[in-house]
């Protein structure tokens, strides 16, 4: 049985906590271990607890799907999370950009239930009281100086994200940071309980005081940084990340051409903050995937552009000798991936009253850390469904379908290469296998048959397999290309282009728009899935999308002000979802919309870099 930590207080700081007994609720499902402890302010009590009741999963799943979903939610107009402690808001809300940093937020308990005086709040959370501590994990790092400006500027991220719910206190209270497995700078809790809004000084002081530095170059930029803060030199945060920026560049040059470590002011750095958002989740340090200068090669911006340009163009040349870029360097670059991150989200449009799309995102990052750097590895499975067929029927095929592949991947993909095409074909047959029978179960005839479309794709570093099956589409986005539609929708019009009609005679026919191809109606020997692979070869954000996002030409009329931005750790994908969902409401509006995000950024990996 799993083992949460639990803290209480009473809502009336005057009155000791009255409920003691064996069990933290009244439903005696959190059975309490060992002795209370006191946390933080005076009267908040620290307490691990058995969950007696592991199969119940968290009571608190609906609403932290919603927020999920949901990046803009007000929790006042959802009654049952109005009707929380304000301190459980910012688990929920901080969840997705910002787990594992924030901890998952398992079970609210009040009691008495209805407000009053001197209620007790408890709040059911992860136990992270057998991570080391972030001074513990300092202290081991001084040989490694560039992993203490990643903690650092992770600590700044964190920074601005409890801002808005007045919990940056925690950032300088070092009793509450842990570092997990993967080396990241992570928070044991949130005094949500007491809004205690603090400054960048405190913050300088702390770390002034409580830091250990190695001696020499490096020790005396931290301490120069440190100063800036407590002597208010640095008044924004944006500006301790673009010193700490700089400093990372700085010791990111090689040994041999290394300059001196100097003293970094705010006016002398013309980098700005870069790297990690808080949309990434990612545990490791990226100097520079915006804006990577070639310091580590020795190149100008102007020479390096000129490298990665032509390594994309060469990748995709079936003759490299007769095409313009044969004049140009023919180094290929090698790049690796230093952020992989997503976002969806699903909206009925406005002529719909039920919503038949469904979809799935999963992102999986692990961190190889070395001697000479780290190395990101990716594996994310995403998948979107349009439903067809009715209402209660297009919603059931969809939800089907992503149910059915997401549990087939679970057991057949467990290799570190993508799923070969015959794999990925006995994924799409299973889907259409289950939704045929739900048909055929039901006796479901003509149109009343209900199917769907499928984008899946399947990401492993920077490699992707995609297959699609009807009208949904896949697109990329990247400063090379800009806006490329990757698909092809299964449908009359194109189908009889392919066959070599015109394009206006082809959708001048009424059926045009007629699905050729969809999961459930048919039988497996009417199945044709297109399936591709690809590879990422610069920074790259791939839009999938149901037919209410992509009708009309609305990514391709809004690719610079919706899509561009985008490329940019610095922007929000769950933002920018929300922003696509919002143009597609304008625009069309006419269907349900959906769609997934996935942003790439690289770099440079001159661990493989041969001259």
């Amino acid at each position: 049985m799993p083992i949460w930590q639990s803290i209480a207080w009473s809502s009336d700081r005057a009155s000791p906590l009255k409920s003691t007994g064996a069990y933290a609720d009244p439903a005696c499902r959190y059975h309490r271990l060992h002795q209370p402890q006191t946390t933080g302010p005076s009267g908040v009590i620290s307490q691990l607890v058995l969950d007696c009741l592991p199969q119940a999963g968290s009571p608190l799943r609906h609403l932290q799907d919603l927020w999920l979903h949901h990046s803009d939610l007000n929790p006042q107009d959802i009654p049952a999370m109005a009707a929380l402690p304000v301190a459980a808001l910012p688990y929920l809300a901080l969840q997705r950009s910002h787990f594992p940093a924030v901890p998952e937020l398992h079970d609210v308990i009040t009691y008495p239930p209805s407000a009053s005086a001197g209620q007790e709040v408890i709040l059911i959370m992860e136990d992270r009281s057998g991570w080391p501590t972030f001074l513990q994990a300092w202290a081991k790092a001084t040989l490694d100086p560039l992993q203490q400006v990643q903690w650092l500027l992770e600590i700044s991220l964190l920074w601005q994200a409890l801002q808005p719910w007045q919990t940056e206190s925690d950032l300088v209270n070092f009793d509450r940071l842990v570092v997990n497995s993967s080396h990241q700078v992570c928070l044991r809790e949130l005094t949500g309980f007491c809004h205690q809004s603090t400054d960048l000084k405190s913050l300088g002081l702390a770390w002034q005081q409580q830091l250990q530095l190695a001696a020499g170059m490096v020790g005396s930029a931290f301490s120069l940084i440190f100063n800036h803060l407590v002597q208010g030199t640095i008044t924004h945060i944006d500006q301790l990340q673009t010193e700490l920026f700089c400093l990372a560049d700085q010791m990111s040059l090689p040994a041999s051409t290394q300059p001196q470590i100097s003293p970094i002011s705010p006016l002398q750095c013309q980098h700005q903050p870069r790297g990690l958002s808080p949309d990434s989740n990612l545990p490791g340090l990226s100097p520079d995937p915006d804006l990577w200068s070639g310091l580590e090669l020795g190149l100008t911006d102007e020479q390096l552009m000129q490298i990665i340009e032509t390594q994309a163009g060469l990748a995709n040349q079936e003759d490299r000798d007769s095409s313009p870029a044969a004049d140009s360097p023919t180094m290929v670059l090698p790049m690796k991936l230093t952020m992989l991150a997503d976002a969806g989200q699903t909206h009925p449009g406005q002529r719909r009253d039920h919503n038949e799309d469904w979809f799935f995102s999963q992102t999986e990052l692990t961190k190889l850390t070395h001697p000479g750097g780290f190395r990101l590895q990716a594996r994310g499975i995403y998948i979107l469904c349009d439903g067809m067929g009715g209402h209660a029927s297009g919603e059931v095929a969809s939800q089907l379908a992503v149910q059915t592949l997401r549990e087939y991947f679970e057991q057949h993909w467990h290799s570190d290469v993508l799923p070969d095409q015959n794999l990925l074909f006995d994924a799409v047959a299973r889907a259409n296998q289950a939704i045929f029978n739900a048909n055929q179960s039901q006796d479901n005839a003509g149109i009343g048959r209900m199917g769907t479309t499928l984008i899946l794709v399947l990401v492993k570093d920077l490699r992707i397999a995609v297959v699609q099956v009807g009208d949904s589409r896949l697109y990329s986005y990247n400063k090379r290309q800009g806006l490329r539609q990757m698909t092809v929708d299964h449908e009359v019009g194109q189908r009889d282009i392919q066959r070599g009609i015109e394009p206006a005679i082809a959708y001048a026919r009424p059926d045009a728009y007629h699905l050729t191809q969809a999961l459930g109606p048919g039988e497996l020997d009417k199945l044709e899935p297109t399936i591709f692979y690809e590879e990422i070869l610069e920074d790259t954000v791939l839009i999938l999308c149901s037919d209410g996002l992509s009708d009309h030409q609305v990514l391709e009329n809004h690719s610079d002000t919706h899509l561009a931005p985008l490329l940019s750790s610095r922007h929000s994908l769950d933002q920018g979802v929300g922003e696509l969902i919002d143009l597609a409401n304008d625009k069309n509006g006419h269907d349900n919309i959906t769609t997934i995000l996935v942003r790439f950024k690289l770099r440079p990996d001159l661990e493989q870099l041969t001259f």
